[in-house]
């Protein structure tokens, strides 16, 4: 029998229950005065589906809605459209499986002949390529996978149990990372982001992905099973590196380049029927696998089929596989913001920001905030400021984490009284002109200071004027130095205005036109110049990074002589192999201009000819250089809309590219010192046999290699290539990748993979910096830093950023925006045109581009209490 202290505490617990937990239908969130929204109803469903109880969970319960993730990348508006820093992740996503796409479209399709057979990628070429884009885009890509359609996949690696032109029901490798906290190997169980799981997804239980009853497959219904070809004319579209090849030192096989036509994923335009060639799923449940919430960007893979007939004219190209990127659901940002222009419909979480009706929601800039509340701010709405005692915006994690009392007392911004119309130009003030250390003091301060009435006799006062005048006097230091003085408030610095002027003219005047009449230092920019090229271009490196780290990987784990049971080893690397990694990675990225994989003196060994009897090749057949490059090469006259992709081999030219500073610094710095490199380990799960009755492990399990990490990459100085291939300004990301010696002993450098990505994608950055940031153009902008801090924006032209003008100017803490223009922040372009009109002694308005003090203009005369206290001074003067 329970006691009136026992029924106190079961009455209480019971009326927090009914606290925490609200009447049905009136559910609030996270604290009692939050409205429940999507948030929470996404929330709730993520956490009812673990890895024990997904298998009996029904398909409708592992998916997400489509409107759970929005601004998604789409192909035919990225060179139209400003991709925001918080969805460059799914950006670099989407072009990776494109990417992956048109290597295996080109690879299957250029090497489609019977002696090419054993030529194509073996199953560890196609592990290995799915683990490297893994194991390269930590933060970026969490998984990889290529998944091919029923009997549509020839194996060259099970010829002994699996007669020639016979295909396999299905098959499909992926890879994902895993945690690695609970290895044997990890000593200190702390995760490392270094191990990856591979299974073919085609084996064992719930292996057929191309039924209607597999849960986790929704990209396959996007582009298979391509049986009718009825759409043939719109989905496959034509392709046509061009090649020039050498196979030996100094020479090219032929001077002129040959053309390898393919059909690819599909390539639309602004407008149109035809679907793009990157599609995205909805979120769904990765059940029996990684057991997380993952959203793929999938790319189709053609192929003619059948592939090997004696009625070639029965062939069509088809789709036959899939080539997905996976990234975890939780890792995407999302907008919480009312729908406006920037934030379309259909979102789910439109809305769910709690800012006061007298701000403005924004979402942040960074990524990496992923899927939780507070992404977001808020900034007064125009003809409003801050209050005294907040220095803004409200930042939308302190709202979210704010009670109710604090909620409705706070987070508002006060109004602005007597709004100005934007003037056309400074209005004219009577003022005396400044003095100038050119002229005589005594004569300059006799003529300004004193009246003209008076006698020109300096009195004492004036004496010690004079004297303060006399010491600021300007003494030059070298002959031609100017007088300059820099406040340490003063955050506008014009030596650097002058150095950015500069630099930008240097890169405006060097054209493809007079680059050859440039000197070789004028076609370089300072290394500075290229601030922030790590971070903003960190996807395009990580592209360079996947080729060098699968590089690594195959050639510190493939022979071509082992067997694994039934199995077959892979061959060794084919040049067809490498100029395919290397034209994918232009073709699938528009920023991209340039790809090279240079490979270091005799370090490049193909496996000899089948069925070889010459005894010269009997070991293989060893390249003194081979360096395959290649570029996007722009028609005259076509606005970047008609664009060839060529490659060509490196060793064919006269001079050797081993002898280039980039070659030679990265050779010397990882020829002898390997400490650095990383270990990766893979965990790959092979099928039993043919049919794929079940999963087994590979038999060297786990596969370890060692590969560098993106920073062990290095970003270039901008440089104008006028070699009459880009012919453009560029900078240059070069990474190494290793193998094992001759002995198959010890790491070896093996060469380096480089990406070109044209400058003007690169934003510059004007805002302060501190001393020590090496920005060549920070410091410029022209803000008046009294009243206003500068902010960063993206360039309003995708491909021109690379220009300054790119900032705003918001009011500090204290200070208001006086002109009733619908905006709170002064543009960095209209401050540059006005600085600009300004220099040039024209009408302008520069002066006027500045806050004032906050609440001045509400400061009113109250004529009844003048009065009242006009009567209350009479009355005392009176007494």
């Amino acid at each position: 029998m329970l006691n009136w202290k026992g029924a106190l505490t079961c009455a209480f617990l019971a009326l927090f229950v009914v606290w925490t937990s609200g009447i049905p239908g009136t559910e609030k969130g996270v604290y009692r005065w939050m409205e429940r929204d999507n948030f929470d109803l996404i929330i709730d469903k993520l956490s009812e589906v673990t890895a024990e109880n997904c298998r009996a969970k029904p398909k409708s319960e592992l998916t997400l809605p489509k409107e759970s993730v929005t601004q998604l990348p789409m192909y035919n508006k990225l060179l139209s459209s400003v991709i925001h820093q918080n969805r460059s992740t799914l950006l670099h996503l989407h072009n990776m499986a494109l990417n992956r796409a048109f290597f295996y479209s080109f690879i299957y399709q250029a090497q489609n002949m019977t002696v090419d057979f054993f030529n194509q990628p073996g199953f560890m070429y196609l592990y290995m390529s799915n683990a490297a884009d893994v194991t390269a885009g930590a933060g970026f890509v969490n998984g990889s996978g290529l998944y091919f359609d029923n009997n549509v996949y020839y194996p060259n690696w099970w010829t002994r149990i699996v007669d020639f032109n016979s295909t396999l029901p299905l098959y499909g490798p992926r890879a994902w990372r895993v945690d690695d906290y609970d290895e044997a190997t990890n000593w200190l169980r702390e995760p490392t982001n270094n191990t990856v799981d591979i299974h073919d997804y085609a084996a064992g239980r719930s292996s057929n992905y191309s039924s209607q009853a597999f849960k986790s497959a929704p990209w396959y219904s996007n582009w298979l099973p391509d049986i009718t070809g009825e759409t043939d004319s719109v989905d496959k579209y034509t392709y046509a590196p061009k090649i020039r090849r050498s196979n030996e030192t100094g020479r090219f096989v032929k001077e002129e380049f040959t053309s390898i036509p393919f059909f690819g994923p599909p390539q639309p335009g602004q407008t149109g029927s035809i679907r793009l060639p990157v599609l995205w799923t909805q979120p769904y449940f990765d059940c029996g696998r990684s057991n997380k919430w993952i959203i793929s960007a999938s790319s189709p893979v053609t192929e003619y089929m059948p592939r090997y007939s004696n009625w070639t004219h029965l062939r069509r190209p088809r789709f036959t596989a899939v080539a997905t990127q996976d990234i975890e659901f939780e890792r995407i940002d999302i907008n919480p913001c009312p729908v406006s222009e920037g934030n379309k419909d259909p979102n789910m979480f439109a809305g769910t920001a709690r800012c006061k009706k007298t701000t403005i929601c924004e979402t942040l800039g960074f990524e990496g905030w992923g899927f939780r509340r507070g992404g977001y701010q808020c900034a007064c709405q125009p003809g409003y400021y801050y209050p005294w005692w907040h220095d803004g915006p409200f930042l939308g994690e302190e709202i979210e984490q704010a009670t109710k009392e604090e909620y409705e007392n706070g987070f508002d911004c006060l109004p602005i009284y007597e709004l100005q119309v934007p003037p056309q130009k400074n209005p004219s003030f009577v003022d005396r002109k400044k003095r100038s250390v050119a002229t005589s003091l005594k004569e300059q301060f006799l003529s300004e200071v004193m009246p003209s009435s008076q006698s020109a006799r300096v009195k004492l006062v004036a004496k010690r004027s004079l004297a303060k005048l006399r010491k600021k006097r300007f003494v030059p230091r070298f002959k031609g130095e100017e007088p300059h003085m820099r406040y340490k408030r003063d955050l506008f610095d014009t030596d650097r205005y002058a150095r950015l002027n500069k630099i930008v003219d240097r890169k405006d005047t060097t054209t493809r036109s007079n680059c050859h009449t440039k000197h070789s230092y004028e076609r370089f920019l300072p290394g500075d110049a290229a601030y922030g090229v790590e971070a903003q271009f960190e996807a395009e490196g990580r592209t360079a990074l996947r080729l060098a780290h699968f590089l690594s990987n195959f050639l510190q784990n493939v022979d071509e002589y082992e067997q694994f049971g039934s199995m077959d080893g892979d061959r060794r690397l084919n040049e067809t192999h490498v100029f395919g990694e290397v034209i994918a990675n232009v073709m699938s990225n528009f920023k991209i201009v340039g790809s090279g994989a240079f490979f270091d003196r005799y370090s490049f060994r193909m496996s000899p000819p089948i069925n070889n009897t010459d005894p010269r090749f009997s070991n293989g057949i060893t390249r003194e250089y081979f360096g395959p490059y290649s570029w996007v090469e722009q028609k005259a006259g076509t606005a970047g809309l008609n664009l060839d992709f060529k490659a060509e081999d490196f060793a064919g030219h006269k001079t050797f590219y081993t002898d280039e500073p980039w070659f030679r610094n990265m050779k010397a710095r990882w020829q002898t010192n390997f400490v650095m490199l990383k270990k990766f380990t893979l965990k790959p799960m092979i099928r039993s046999d043919p049919a794929g009755t079940s999963l087994i492990r590979f038999e060297h399990y786990p596969l370890t290699f060692f590969a560098p990490k993106y920073e062990h990459g290095e970003w270039l100085r901008p440089e104008f290539k006028c070699d009459g291939r880009i012919m453009d300004w560029v900078v240059t990301y070069v990474v190494p990748f290793f193998g094992l010696d001759s002995l198959k002993s010890r790491l070896e450098f093996k060469g380096v993979v480089t990406v070109d990505v044209k400058l003007d994608y690169l934003q510059i950055t004007q805002c302060p910096g501190p001393f020590y940031q090496a920005n060549a153009f920070k410091n410029t902008a022209k803000c008046h830093y009294q009243s206003t801090y500068c902010i960063p924006t993206p360039g309003r032209i995708p491909d021109k950023r690379y220009a300054i003008g790119n900032y705003k100017c918001e009011c500090r803490q204290g200070y208001e925006y006086i002109f009733n223009d619908n905006a709170w922040f002064y543009d960095g372009q209209t401050i540059e045109n006005e600085y600009q009109k300004m220099e040039a002694g024209l009408p302008n308005r520069f002066e006027t581009l500045k806050c004032r003090i906050a609440g001045a203009s509400a400061v009113v005369a109250n004529w009844i209490l003048i009065g009242l206290l006009s009567v209350a001074l009479a009355i005392m003067n009176r007494s």
